[in-house]
């Protein structure tokens, strides 16, 4: 007997870590293959084969057509280098990350700790248009077949009814169940921030690794091994209710749209509205993941059309991730991208009045907007400020400002009052709970 020969295939059409385990399972299932080793970061199946003559890749592209595979037996050239590909996404970030600012378009759909249902409902919208088409998508799209063959044309929207009703029934469980063990720990805003930021952080480095820049490839994060093998299998789905199963475990694959509302489920310290934020979010990916499972729509068998949505899903991910560390450095009062689309002071400095031994500051609150943006007060005279409310909506209703006072204020509706610590000089910013109102600049001095 020979020993096995090593062909290597390159393959187009690899979107997600899912890709790797589809590709290995349905290779090693091929008679004439002894071993199959597929890696996303170099777009290439690596093969032990009895027989280099069973290779024909004109047969594997009409076989994996409807998954979107296509495979070549030398590398392909790709026209967009690396540098170009940066580019494109510090431009496109800045651009919306300056058209956020400037409209405050995420100030009532971002998700953060207190945020309403509907947010994290239009955030999951944003996540099924993007990540989670992506990599649950892929999922469908590689288990249809099987399920084609054991449910009959009249139940053929069963399975894919139960995936998607098992993702929502385990986004409201478990999304509880976060709830619960946020309810274990302590978290103030300085250490819930940070954690964000480290979260927010590994959400960028996935995001850039969606636009194939290969030395991150190294850093991905994947599902587990064991999780990927077992779902791109077509052996272990041949159970009716397995595709309740799968839908449910999807809640462990490595979506950042789903870690930032994971990471604020773990943080709400509540069980219901922890349930409940994952349940709206879970319902947001419905729609789109309902188009993949029940239409004739192959999302990713085009090449062309699967690279663009990967890069344009990238490019979201990464910019989601942004403003959210660029929220949390707010709330920690230190330099933040906000200082860079912010208005010049210009010498508008508010004016601080006495009031006995008193200085008195005077703000007020408007939508999503805070005001006067620049106040200076004097080191180590007691200070107050009278803070008016005239209709602030969303967390800009609860403000914070490192180092100037302890944890966040509620500010009701009209006037309110409250002391501020002068005692070390320096600059402070004031912001909402969650970092997202652009902040104003308080300066000790």
């Amino acid at each position: 007997m020979s020993n096995p020969a090593k062909q290597t295939l390159y393959v187009s059409g690899m979107h997600c870590a899912a890709c790797e385990s589809i590709l290995e399972q349905r290779f090693k299932n091929k008679p004439w293959v002894k071993r199959a080793k597929a890696s996303l970061a170099n777009n290439q199946l690596d093969l032990q084969v009895s027989d280099t003559g069973s290779i024909n890749t004109s047969d594997l592209n009409k076989e994996f057509k409807d998954l979107g595979y296509t495979f070549h037996t030398s590398p392909q050239v790709n026209k967009s280098d690396t540098m170009t590909k940066a580019i494109l996404i510090v431009a496109l970030t800045a651009a919306l990350f300056y058209i956020n600012e400037k409209s405050g378009f995420l100030a009532k759909y971002s998700v953060t700790g207190t945020s309403g249902y509907l947010s994290y409902f239009v955030f999951g919208l944003a996540a099924g248009a993007s990540t989670c088409a992506a990599l649950t998508g892929g999922i469908l799209l590689s288990l249809s077949k099987t399920w084609s063959t054991i449910y009959t044309a009249g139940d053929r929207h069963l399975p894919f009814t139960m995936f998607n009703a098992g993702r929502l029934a385990a986004f409201a469980v478990l999304g509880g169940l976060l709830g619960l063990l946020g309810t274990a720990f302590t978290f103030n805003i300085t250490v819930a921030a940070v954690f964000t930021i480290i979260v927010s952080g590994l959400v960028a480095l996935m995001g850039l690794q969606m636009l194939e820049i290969n030395w991150l490839q190294k850093y991905r994060i994947k599902p587990p091994k064991f999780f990927t093998e077992y779902t791109s299998d077509q052996k272990n789905f041949r159970g009716k209710y397995m595709p309740l199963v799968i839908g449910a475990a999807t809640f462990f694959l490595p979506c950042g749209f789903t870690i930032i509302a994971q990471t604020n489920a773990l943080t709400s310290g509540s069980v219901l509205t922890a349930s409940l934020m994952m349940f709206f979010f879970a319902l947001g990916t419905l729609p789109m993941l309902a188009l993949v499972s029940f239409s004739s729509i192959k999302l990713f068998s085009s090449n062309k059309f699967s690279q663009l949505f990967t890069y344009t899903a990238g490019i979201l991910v990464f910019f989601f991730a942004l403003y959210t560390i660029n929220s949390q450095l707010n709330v920690l009062g230190v330099p933040s991208f906000s200082a860079l689309v912010a208005a010049p002071i210009n010498g508008n400095i508010q004016k601080v009045e006495k009031e006995g031994d008193y200085q008195i500051l005077e703000m007020y609150a408007q939508g999503f907007e805070y005001f006067p943006k620049y106040s200076e007060l004097k080191a180590g005279v007691p200070a107050k400020v009278k803070f008016y409310n005239e209709g602030a909506y969303g967390c800009a209703a609860s403000i914070v400002s490192r180092g100037l006072f302890t944890g966040s204020k509620h500010i009701k509706e009209g006037y309110n009052e409250f002391e501020i610590n002068t005692d070390i000089p320096g600059t402070y910013k004031l912001t909402c709970s969650m970092g997202m109102v652009p902040p104003v600049t308080i300066v000790i001095k």
